[in-house]
């Protein structure tokens, strides 16, 4: 039996310069760390804020190590626009692939870009 996929949608962050900008690049991110609920060399989890209009980001940063060497390492950025307590806290439960299932999100691996 499969499993049934389900898109969560969260709030667009309409007043944000990222969610009206084409062309993103890594330069226009400037957050500030407003929360951190895990935090390694390989994996990351915060709560960042939008210096530019406050907007609140949950932020997933993972690593796929390369063992066999070569500097290529995997590396992936996503953050979800919230507004609440309880929408960090459902994040917060899930795991990386879900959270792949959250709309809008900033997706960033090889390239920028808004997932809608």
């Amino acid at each position: 039996m499969e499993k049934s996929v389900e898109i969560i949608r969260m709030q667009e962050p309409v007043n944000c310069h990222l969610w009206q900008k084409a062309g993103l690049v890594s330069g226009d991110f400037d957050f500030e760390s407003v929360e951190t609920y895990y935090e390694s060399s390989h994996f990351d989890r915060k709560l960042l804020r939008c210096k530019r209009c406050g907007q609140l980001y949950y932020y997933e940063y993972y690593e796929i190590v390369n063992f066999a060497g070569g500097g290529d390492d995997q590396q992936y950025c996503t953050y979800i626009p919230v507004r609440t307590k309880e929408e960090i806290e459902m994040l917060n439960g899930m795991n990386s692939f879900e959270l792949l299932m959250v709309i809008p999100r900033l997706q960033f691996d090889d390239c920028v870009k808004w997932m809608r």
